[in-house]
């Protein structure tokens, strides 16, 4: 994005939700006293709020970007609210949280979806990236190893589903790989 000075193809949303999963990720780590679910969202943290910081910088059109910004900042806000009025203490505290970081790993896992919608769609799986399919895929399976290890199916949960879902995003590119991509309809 910095280089090119273009936001084109960029998802910003996948950043938001990405920040906000790492977020709750953090708390929670501090709240299972797990240095290292910590160290790994703070890096998470860090890393994504560059990003954001660099796509509201190389945006020409700044009032979208803080719009999604201040909204998450004000759903953030919400659900911290949440957590001190109706599970202000342990284990109800981690319980609720590790049920945030579970929802929202799903919908950071989910996005793969997307792709396959594309996929079918198109008829054709050309253009699809595969090194960032396999790299989800043993990502998933790296913490579902770690989470399953560590009993706690707040952190390997979400994981089941993810490689459930790069398996399908395999098959339907495997399906669609001999495919022509289809012309755009008129």
């Amino acid at each position: 994005m910095y280089r090119t000075h273009s936001t084109k193809n960029v998802p910003f949303i996948l950043f938001l939700v990405s920040i906000m999963n790492s977020v709750f990720g953090l708390y929670y780590g501090l709240l299972v006293s797990n240095s290292t679910f910590v160290l790994i969202n703070v890096v998470g943290v860090l890393l994504w709020g560059f990003y954001i910081l660099t796509y509201i910088g190389v945006s020409r059109s700044k009032s979208g970007p803080l719009t999604q910004v201040l909204m998450l900042t004000m759903m953030l806000c919400g659900h911290v609210i949440y957590l001190r009025l109706f599970a202000p203490h342990p284990p109800a505290l981690t319980n609720t949280l590790g049920l945030f970081l579970f929802v929202w790993s799903v919908l950071l896992i989910l996005t793969p979806v997307l792709d396959i919608i594309h996929i079918v769609q198109q008829g054709s799986s050309a253009g699809s990236d595969v090194p960032l399919m396999v790299g989800g895929s043993l990502c998933c399976g790296a913490w579902l190893a770690y989470g399953y290890l560590l009993k706690d199916v707040f952190i390997y949960g979400p994981n089941v589903l993810g490689l459930g879902v790069n398996s399908l995003k395999l098959a339907t590119m495997v399906a669609y790989s001999g495919s022509p991509a289809k012309p755009k309809s008129q």
